[in-house]
C-alpha cells in the first residue's frame, strides 16, 4: 500500500481534505515510516476541535439510518393494516406467501443495492450516490404510501415492486452513511 521509501524521498502527496478537514497526511510526508507517519496524521486528527461539520454528518448519515430502520421493520405492522383494507374477503389477513413475499423484498433490494450503490459511489462519487439513493428512497416511499391498485396491478404487485425499488435505496444508504459518518 505504502511506497518503498529509501534515503531522501518522501511520501506521495495526496489529494484530498476541505473546507472542513486538513490532509494530514501530506504534513507527514517526509517521514520514512509508514506507520509512524499514520500515527502522526491520527494524532492530529485526535486533535481537531468539535464543530459543525461533524454535528452534521453524524445527523445526515443518522436520518439515513432512522429512515432505513423505519422502511425496514415497520412492515411488519403494516401488514396488518393492509391485510384488515385489501384482504377483506379472506378474513383480514394477507396470505402467508405474499406476506413473505412483501416482507423479503426489502431486504432483497437491499443486498442488491448495497453492491450497486458502493461500487458506482467509488466511480463517480459518494456525495453524489448518496443523493441518488435518498432520492430513489424518498420516491418509493412516497410512491407506496400513495400507490393505488388498479385493474392492471394488484395491491400486492406495487407494494412488492416499490419495495425492493425501496430496498436499493436502503442498500445504498448503508454503506454510504457509514463511509460519510467515518471521513
Amino acid at each position: 500500500m505504502w511506497p518503498d521509501l529509501r534515503d531522501g524521498q518522501r511520501a506521495a502527496h495526496t489529494s484530498g481534505g476541505n473546507a472542513a478537514f486538513h490532509n494530514f497526511h501530506n504534513d507527514f510526508s517526509h517521514i520514512l515510516d509508514p506507520n509512524q507517519r499514520r500515527r502522526l496524521a491520527l494524532a492530529e486528527i485526535d486533535k481537531v476541535p468539535f464543530g459543525w461539520y461533524h454535528i452534521r454528518a453524524v445527523a445526515v448519515a443518522g436520518a439515513g439510518f432512522f429512515a432505513d430502520s423505519y422502511d425496514l421493520f415497520a412492515i411488519n405492522f403494516a401488514i396488518q393494516l393492509l391485510g384488515i383494507s385489501f384482504w377483506q374477503n379472506s378474513g383480514g389477513s394477507i396470505p402467508v406467501d405474499l406476506q413473505t413475499a412483501i416482507k423479503a423484498s426489502t431486504s432483497s433490494g437491499a443486498i442488491i443495492g448495497q453492491v450497486i450503490f458502493g461500487w458506482m459511489a467509488d466511480r463517480i462519487g459518494r456525495k453524489k450516490m448518496y443523493g441518488v439513493e435518498l432520492i430513489i428512497l424518498i420516491i418509493m416511499t412516497l410512491g407506496q404510501s400513495l400507490g393505488n391498485p388498479s385493474s392492471g396491478l394488484t395491491i400486492s404487485g406495487l407494494l412488492i415492486f416499490g419495495r425492493v425499488m425501496m430496498g436499493l435505496g436502503i442498500g445504498g444508504d448503508c454503506p454510504m452513511s457509514v463511509v460519510i459518518t467515518s471521513e
